[in-house]
């Protein structure tokens, strides 16, 4: 078991939206399998729309929104959880003026090295 780093140590990425991604376990700590993000959308962000060919898996921590995809769109609440299959076209949207929509994303191990 290795206990890997606090939020204040993770690797903080920020996208051309503005959304926080902190890279909280990841493949350089020895997870061959997955990796898991924390993510916050400021007020009234959203991400890209798009898709990925591998799956991942939501669990929203705080704030109020919306995960646009193939079968519509579904409100996101605190412990609300998602799995998103891999190449299903997908949107996440903060539906609140004044706090941000928090959530951890676990995705396959260097799916998204990119963004690192």
């Amino acid at each position: 078991m290795i206990l890997v780093r606090t939020e204040e140590q993770a690797k903080l990425s920020i996208t051309g939206s503005g959304n926080k991604v902190r890279w909280m376990v990841g493949h350089e700590d020895g997870s061959s399998n997955f990796e898991m993000r924390k993510i916050a959308l400021p007020p009234g962000g959203k991400s890209s729309k798009g898709s990925h060919l591998h799956e991942h898996v939501v669990y929203i921590l705080g704030g109020i929104g919306r995960v646009v995809g193939d079968d519509g769109e579904q409100q996101l609440i605190p412990h609300k959880a998602v799995f998103v299959p891999g190449g299903e076209e997908h949107q996440w949207i903060n539906d609140s003026k004044t706090e941000e929509l928090v959530f951890l994303c676990v995705i396959p191990s260097g799916s998204e090295d990119f963004l690192k």
